[in-house]
């Protein structure tokens, strides 16, 4: 099994190593697939960012007892 991180540092030597073997050639699929994966990880990790400083906002808000900011109706 090879590290993505070794495929990334050296993909001629991974698909050499495949061509040797009489398979075809894949690091270039793989680090698309990888490029992928780390941009689908950005972008949560950017949603979660968002979610957790609009969570502490409203604490923050309720805290304080401002219910247009809390997000809470007065009745």
């Amino acid at each position: 099994m090879y590290d993505i991180k070794w495929i990334r540092d050296n993909p001629e030597s991974f698909d050499r190593g495949r061509q040797r073997r009489g398979l075809e050639p894949l690091a270039g699929h793989l680090l698309a697939l990888d490029d992928a994966r780390r941009a689908a990880i950005a972008q949560a990790q950017a949603a979660q960012e968002r979610r957790n400083a609009a969570s502490k906002e409203i604490g923050q808000a309720m805290a304080a007892k401002d219910s247009a900011r809390g997000g809470r109706l007065e009745g």
